[in-house]
Order: structure tokens, then sequence, then C-alpha cells
């Protein structure tokens, strides 16, 4: 018998072994603004697990069932006297599969629960357990600990208001590349305008008297290779193909001098370092240029894609997976795109619910068959009653406007004026082509607008010959002035889906040459020749 349960023992450590990456717990009133002594609130718990060895199922990971694991509650680790009333009705680490990798080996679960408690709470929550990976940093390497742990405050602020704890969550693993300098930003939301927001690490035993870390508390090792400033965490290692576990705190405070935090948030996640990869550019996630801002109960669609720069024929994209999640979301496969090649996409459908009303963070990242990783890409979801916006929140406006003006003068005493073009294209939805006497608008959905070409050319001779002697004195002084002004062709071209139509409207402006002559005869007494030739030509060109 002694034996059989040795066996099984020995079983269920082999097997329960490995399993865990990391995960936060985060939690926010419902209804920040309410005055009841009663608040619901909605905890929502976020884990990484190895992937084929916890299912993408519900109840992870117990739904996995050849792994021996208990079923256990979040558990109170401090300040349990004024818990609020949570002991009577704790709520499982039981979570839901969002989604995997199978070229990774990684699975995502997150659920989020409601819970009523009383006005004034103030107590630590921790889910604690075994079984990291392997790791180069942990204190033992027989089964290595966590404890996840998040404050609950339910007490009112300066304000009168409920605090909302700040939103963070980090992909686990991240992966780095050997002898490089890794940042990882760790990403931070809070509601709360104006809060102070800091980032540390985490502790095995906290000013607040609560065990933050378990085994993975920072460790000499850690921080020779890790450097935490502000909420941005750098790390180089140098040696490869190992697994560090980081244990991080994120915690608002009322202002800059406060000690006392509002609220306290645990991001625990592993890093990977990869031995120097064939190709070290890591993709880009192009950005969403959907409405972000959406309807409840109204489905949605929207598109994620990727870019490949490497070489395609060496390295692939092999993932876009949700790092950040929201409730109810579910994701294609991967697909590659038919008319770029570099490009891969995953298309997301949503409909969202009365309680996700307000706004909802989703983040993903893109890997190479290589797991070189992206930067994380995030946005934020406005759910609304109405829909305010149907099409895109992006607007892309070109705009160009030519202006030329050319003034001469002629030694006569008359001024002519030239004013040439002056265009305006607007890629939305009008192009205008304006000169001195002619003006084409062309409004179309799609426009194409062909550049006006002007060129003005301006010559100006003045011959001045003077003759005088005692009796008589002869001026004769001829001015002759040339302007040619031209305006090219002005094609607007509209092309839809029911067929195409060509307009060319050309403008041409004639050229004007005026010669005038002015004689006079005068009597001097002096004998004097004097003979003056001013030649100017200005060409004054404008596209």
């Amino acid at each position: 018998m002694i034996i059989l349960f040795l066996l099984i023992l020995i079983r269920t450590n082999l097997i329960d072994s490995d399993h865990f990456n990391g995960g936060t717990i985060n939690w926010a009133p419902t209804y920040r603004n309410s005055t009841s002594s009663s608040i619901l609130i909605t905890i929502t718990q976020s884990y990484s697990w190895t992937y084929p060895t916890i299912s993408c199922l519900t109840n992870v990971p117990t739904s996995t069932n050849w792994i021996l694991y208990p079923s256990v509650s979040l558990t109170c680790i401090a300040n349990c006297s004024t818990q609020g009333g949570y002991s009577s009705n704790p709520i499982n680490i039981l979570t839901d599969c969002t989604s995997y990798s199978t070229s990774l080996g990684v699975l995502a679960s997150q659920r989020s629960v409601n819970i009523t408690l009383n006005e004034g709470t103030y107590f630590w929550i921790a889910y604690q357990g075994t079984s990291w990976r392997t790791l180069a940093n942990a204190a033992t390497s027989f089964f290595p600990g966590w404890s996840i742990v998040s404050l609950i405050n339910l007490q009112r602020r300066p304000d009168g208001l409920i605090n909302t704890p700040l939103v963070s969550q980090v992909a686990s693993p991240q992966y780095v590349i050997v002898n490089r300098t890794a940042t990882i930003k760790i990403p931070v939301t809070n509601v709360d305008i104006g809060d102070d927001i800091r980032c540390r690490w985490s502790s095995k035993s906290s000013a607040y008297g609560v065990d933050e870390c378990a085994d993975i508390c920072t460790s000499t090792s850690t921080i020779s290779l890790a450097n935490l400033s502000g909420c941005t965490l750098t790390f180089t290692a140098t040696t490869s193909n190992v697994w560090y576990a980081i244990a991080l705190q994120v915690e608002d405070f009322i202002n800059t001098t406060s000690t006392k935090p509002m609220s306290s948030v645990a991001i625990q996640f592993l890093i990977y370092v990869l031995a120097t990869p064939t190709c070290t550019q890591a993709p880009v996630i192009l950005p969403l240029t959907d409405c972000l801002e959406i309807q409840v109960n109204v489905a949605v669609n929207f598109t994620l894609y990727a870019m490949n720069y490497c070489n395609r024929t060496k390295v692939i994209i092999t993932d876009l997976i949700s790092t950040v999640s929201i409730t109810g979301l579910s994701a294609s496969n991967l697909v590659n795109s038919t008319t770029n090649t570099s490009l891969v996409y995953v298309t997301f459908t949503w409909t969202p619910q009365i309680n996700q009303i307000g706004s909802q963070q989703f983040c993903t990242l893109a890997y190479t068959s290589e797991s070189v990783q992206s930067d994380p890409y995030c946005v934020t979801f406005t759910v609304g009653i109405s829909q305010p916006c149907t099409t895109t929140t992006s607007t892309s406006t070109t705009s160009t406007i030519t202006t030329s003006e050319t003034t001469t003068t002629s030694t006569t005493g008359t001024t002519t004026t030239s004013k040439t073009t002056s265009t305006t294209s607007e890629t939305t939805t009008t192009s205008t082509t304006e000169t001195t006497t002619t003006s084409t608008t062309s409004k179309t959905t799609t426009t194409t607008t062909t550049e006006t070409t002007t060129t003005s050319t301006t010559s100006e001779t003045t011959t001045t010959t003077t003759t005088e002697t005692t009796s008589t004195s002869t001026t004769s002084k001829t001015t002759t002035t040339t302007t040619t002004e031209t305006t090219t062709t002005s094609t607007t071209s509209k092309t839809t889906t029911t067929g195409t139509t060509e307009t060319t409207i050309t403008t041409s402006m004639t050229t004007s040459t005026t010669s005038v002559t002015t004689t006079s005869t005068t009597i001097t007494t002096t004998t004097t020749v004097t003979t003056t030739t001013e030649t100017t030509t200005t060409t004054t060109s404008v596209t």
C-alpha cells in the first residue's frame, strides 16, 4: 500500500512538473462610483502554460485529465481579518483556454469572476503552486514554486471613488537573443488619471508581510542580467538555451510622496535565451485601421496583419497570438496573404456583452519560425450602447498647393502681371486644378490627377540712342515687351466598378506681343553721343 502510494506520488510529481509559465491576477470594481456598502468587483486571472502538457479546454488546468492537480482557490495570505466576506465564497483558480501555439508550445488561459465584498475590504489574495520549468535563477531546482499575489483594496480614495487597479500583463515566455540587450516594456494602463505608477521587483518578505514570489524572487544571477528602470526591463544574457523567471509588482499611489499603494498587481513571466538565429529581423504587426468604437451585442470582425522581413525561403512567421485577450474573442488560423508573400494575417471575431461596456484592451505578438518575436501591439476598443463610427478611425489626407506669381514692368510704365497655376489635390474626395482663366473641378470617390506645368517667359529689350549736337538733338527710344504664357494639359480620369470615363481638358493661352516706339526731338547746346542697350530675359517654369 505504501509502495503504491509512493508510485502515485512520484507519477503525480513527474507528470505535474514543468507546466507553468507565469501569469497575473487583476481586479476592478464594476461600478467604481457606487455609494453602496457592498461593492461588486470582477477578478480576472490570466495564466500561461506549456502545451500540449495542458490541453486547450475549459477549466484549465484540471481539464487535462491525466494531470493530477488539486482543486484550489485563490487564498487570502495577509490582512485576512478585513477580507470583507471573501472566505465565504472564494474564487477557484480554474481558467479557460483563450489561445495556444503548437510551434511555441504555449497555451494561454483566462477567466473573470464577479464577487461582492464589503466596502473597506483590504486584503491580499494569491495563487500559489509549484512546477515552473527548469530555471537558471530559481532558489531550488526541485519543483520551484510560485506565489502570484494581488491586493484587494475597497477603501475609498480621497475623491470618494473605489480605486481601479492597474491593468498589466506580459506574454510568457519572452524570447531574447544571446549576447544582445533586450528591452521589455511592461504595459500598464490606469483609468485613474494622475495616479503615480511604479514597477518594482517582487519580494520574498515584502513590507506588507507577503511572499510575492516564492522560489523566483530576485537573485544575484538575475540582477546581473536584468535592470528595471521605471516599468522598463532590460535583459542581457550570455548563455543560450536557458530559462529565467521574472517576478515584478506593478502598483499605483495617490501621489508621488505616498508610500502606501492603492493596488499591487503581480506580473510573473519567463524569459528564454535563444541562440543567434539565421535571421534576427523581428516581424512587425501592422496597426488596425478599423473603427475602435463598437456597439454592445453587435458582432465585429477585424484582421491583423504581420510583415515578415526575413527571407521567406528560410524563415517564416508561424504565430500571431493574443497576449492580452478579451473575454469572448475568437481567432482564425494563421493565413498567408495571396497578394503579398511577406504578409500573414489572423481574423478575430467578437460580440461585446453588456458587462464589457467601457474600455477593452487587446494585445498580440508575432513570432518567426526561429522564435524571434515582434514588439507587442496593443489596441483598446471602446464598447458603448451606440456605434459612433461605421468605417474607420484612421484618415489619410494629402494636400499639395503650388503657386507661382510673376510680375514684369516695362520702362514705359506698363505693368503686366501673370499669375500661374494654383493646384490643390486632396486624396479624400476632391481634386481641383486652377489657372488664370480655367478652373476645372472633379469630385469622385477615387481621383487621379495629372500635374499641370506652366512656363512663363518674359523678354524685355530696351535700346536708347541719343545724338545731340550744338543745334539739334534727336532722341529715339524703343521699348519692346514680349510675354508668352502657356498652360498645358490638365487631365482628370475617373474609374469605378461599373466602367471607365476619361475626360481631358486642354487650356491654351495665346502669345501677346506689344511694341511701343517713342520719338522726340529737342534742341540742346552740347555735342554728345550716347548709346545704351539693355536686354532682360526671364523664364519661369512651375510644375
